[in-house]
């Protein structure tokens, strides 16, 4: 049976980048003496240390049956490191990855085609999808989530730039809203909440 196909009613293009800042040392030249010399004391290291890694396993499943799709949240990394961009968790974020297990249905062409982000338990948008530390990810270990085509599944890692930590996160998906080509059918905008564990 030919797929149906979807007109996209919405786009929703998410892109994140960390910046980092250069700083100065300013170095000073001791005055010299016949009899004494000066010792500059040594530099003073500023800035929190890094919080380490957690992993924790999750067990969630959204269903979606307007499209026919399973997407499982089946675990949490907080405080992942990142070698390429260290400025995001030396200002006060964090880089945290959500397992996903995705089967996209053969209702419609077009495969899984939902949007994944992160909020604070109020409501506060804390960081968007991203794949700028995929390769940070493929390192570790941690295969990159790929959106599946339709009728396929797919399962892996989805990155996310947290500005401003949180103690804890609640994950969104939202389904966009479509027009059915060649009906008068639509399926309209949905969130999807999954609040991810603490501890």
């Amino acid at each position: 049976m030919p797929l149906a196909v979807l007109a996209a009613a919405a786009v929703l293009t998410l892109a994140a980048c960390g910046g980092s800042d250069d700083s100065e040392s300013a170095d000073s030249t001791p005055s010299a003496s016949a009899e004494t010399s000066a010792t500059p004391e040594p530099a003073e290291t500023s800035g929190a240390p890094a919080a380490e890694q957690t992993q924790l396993k999750v067990d969630e499943t959204i269903q979606d049956d307007a499209m026919g799709d399973t997407v499982k949240i089946t675990g949490v990394v907080r405080d992942f490191p990142v070698t390429s961009n260290t400025a995001i968790a030396e200002g006060g974020g964090e880089w945290v990855l959500v397992q996903i297990d995705a089967t996209s249905g053969e209702k419609y062409s077009g495969g899984l085609s939902g949007v994944f982000s992160l909020y604070t338990p109020d409501g506060t948008l804390a960081g968007a999808s991203t794949t700028i530390v995929d390769g940070d990810m493929e390192a570790a270990g941690f295969t990159p989530f790929e959106a599946p085509d339709a009728g396929e599944q797919g399962t892996g890692w989805q990155a996310f730039q947290v500005n401003t930590r949180a103690d804890a996160y609640q994950l969104q998906y939202k389904r966009l809203g479509a027009n059915v080509i060649g009906s008068d059918q639509t399926i309209p905008t949905k969130v999807w909440k999954v609040d991810l564990p603490t501890s």
